[in-house]
């Protein structure tokens, strides 16, 4: 391999394998801690495979793994990524206007019926919102790319998550 290929091979490489490393730590809070472990091995054996064929000679072979790699891992993640945020500023609204309709009525509101949804689409990945003890505290919880992982949020505890 000519050195200015086998430059922008090893940046392209480098490149990738950050990406899926950051991908794949990003899946513990969009799919779960086992999913992204499982990511995680599967990223280092792939791009340990990807160096071992460039090292026996076959460049186009490792360039075109470790690209299929990256599309494997990254683009996926980085739309469940861009959902985690979606969904948490919605339910981060909920929360607000949980708290404003408790200083109006004294009690949070049963459901969400009257909530004017700023993003409707994250509706689908609202588990569930209930007012707990007569309207004395709540439960507000999401999904992002599996129901197995939950974010949620009560008024006594703020954000907590359950990444299996």
């Amino acid at each position: 391999m000519k050195t200015g290929r086998c430059i922008l091979f090893w940046l392209l490489l480098a490149a990738l394998a950050v990406g899926e490393i950051a991908c794949a730590r990003l899946a513990y809070w969009t799919i779960g801690e086992i999913a992204s472990g499982a990511m995680l091995f599967a990223v280092i054996v792939g791009n340990v495979m990807v160096i071992a064929l460039a090292l026996v000679g076959l460049p186009r072979a490792a360039a075109v793994a470790a690209v299929v790699l990256g599309l494997l891992v990254i683009p996926f993640q980085l739309y469940l990524g861009h959902r985690l945020l979606s969904v948490q500023k919605e339910a981060d609204a909920i929360v607000a206007w949980a708290q404003e309709q408790k200083l109006k009525t004294g009690r949070y509101p049963a459901d969400l019926s009257d909530y004017p949804w700023r993003n409707p689409s994250a509706k689908t990945f609202i588990q569930d919102y209930s007012a707990r003890d007569n309207g004395t505290t709540f439960h507000l919880s999401f999904f992002v790319g599996t129901e197995d992982t939950s974010h949620w949020y009560t008024p006594s505890g703020g954000w907590s998550y359950y990444p299996d």
